[in-house]
């Protein structure tokens, strides 16, 4: 039967939506099934009975088919259905999802085993600034359970300061998967040796120590090759004074732009707040010339800047769908009563993205 024949039947079978799933739908369903190779035979006949009647059936089927019967929109959409969605989107890496899709990711499938567990580190992609990698776990008896984990870098053999971000290692609902997570390295701008700038370098090996809760005897240690992806990337600086309000002075340390994600780095002065207190955290919006904002919502992580009264607080974000021409930096506060946004025109920057 070829394709035409599969669309006719199709489209005899969707008003009413029926109470059984149509024979060709079936086939089409089965053989789709078969080509996954990911799919035990029983996960297979599992996915075959769980879309039997419904009108997520016809979508399922759909989303199979492929591009000759669903729209790009459709499809992307489509990709919410439980049971094929995948990590990225689940933990809303949209960043991670475009590189992924673009194919920066490089695939590494490294992996390390210890008592009948195994953790897998299958992609990794490398901005300049973060490190991101995905960590999976896996048992012998493919039984998983939301564990915690704790992860320590090196670079080339040797202690630098570095910032690790993590959740909890869990399988996110889908039955019989490897629980997993999304890992973030970022490195101190400044170096608690000798309070030098510091970078990671543009290539080198990660050496990493990742300790599951419940083996901390039995660390998982990896090796891994590491390599800035050379894909276009902005660096926006500026050379305006600080801004000032009231008890805050701020200034721009720098954006850095990519298709992984957008880093914003501000450099807050702390000379005039009393530290004996608790004090309001900024936060901020980036804007560019269409009016599209990226928000930190409060995330952040930073290390003080040597010599100075200033902390280079860093936050990322999603990155922009395009580079942008022009970006706005809006400072603001959380309102205790209403909980809404505050913005604060007296420390807002303006930038242009040089072409």
């Amino acid at each position: 039967m070829d394709l035409n024949d599969i669309e006719m039947k199709l489209k005899d079978s969707r008003v009413p939506i029926p109470d059984e799933l149509p024979h060709i739908v079936g086939e089409r369903m089965a053989a789709a099934f078969e080509e996954l190779p990911s799919l035990t035979v029983k996960r297979r006949n599992k996915w075959l009975y769980v879309c039997g009647s419904a009108a997520a059936a016809f979508a399922v089927c759909l989303a199979l088919l492929g591009s000759a019967f669903v729209s790009p929109a459709m499809a992307k959409s489509l990709k919410g259905i439980p049971f094929i969605q995948d990590l990225f989107q689940l933990t809303h890496q949209i960043g991670l999802q475009t590189a992924d899709e673009k194919g920066m990711m490089d695939e590494l499938n490294a992996s390390v085993t210890h008592h009948g567990v195994t953790l897998r580190i299958p992609k990794l992609v490398y901005s300049g600034s973060n490190i991101y990698f995905v960590l999976e776990q896996d048992t012998d008896d493919h039984l998983f359970t939301n564990r915690d984990f704790s992860v320590n870098g090196m670079v080339n053999g040797e202690v630098v300061d570095m910032t690790v971000r993590q959740g909890t290692m869990k399988n996110w609902g889908r039955t019989g998967t490897p629980s997993a997570s999304i890992v973030t390295i970022s490195h101190q701008e400044f170096s608690s040796k000798d309070h030098t700038p510091y970078r990671f370098p543009d290539e080198f090996t990660l050496n990493l120590k990742i300790t599951l809760a419940g083996m901390e005897k039995d660390p998982f240690m990896f090796d891994i090759p590491v390599k800035k992806n050379e894909t276009a990337t902005k660096i926006v600086t500026s050379n305006d004074p600080p801004k000032e309000w009231k008890q805050f002075k701020i200034s721009l340390g720098k954006i850095e732009l990519t298709p992984v994600m957008t880093k914003l780095t501000i450099n807050e002065d702390y000379a005039k707040q009393d530290l004996t207190k608790r004090r309001e955290r900024l936060r901020y919006v980036l804007e560019d010339q269409d009016g599209n904002q990226l928000d930190s919502s409060g995330s952040g992580y930073g290390g003080g800047i040597p010599g100075t009264t200033m902390v280079a607080m860093h936050m990322d974000m999603d990155p922009f769908e395009r580079m942008p021409k022009r970006l706005k930096i809006k400072p603001y506060l959380i309102s205790h009563e209403t909980r809404k946004k505050m913005f604060i025109p007296e420390l807002e920057m303006t930038v242009t993205v040089d072409e």
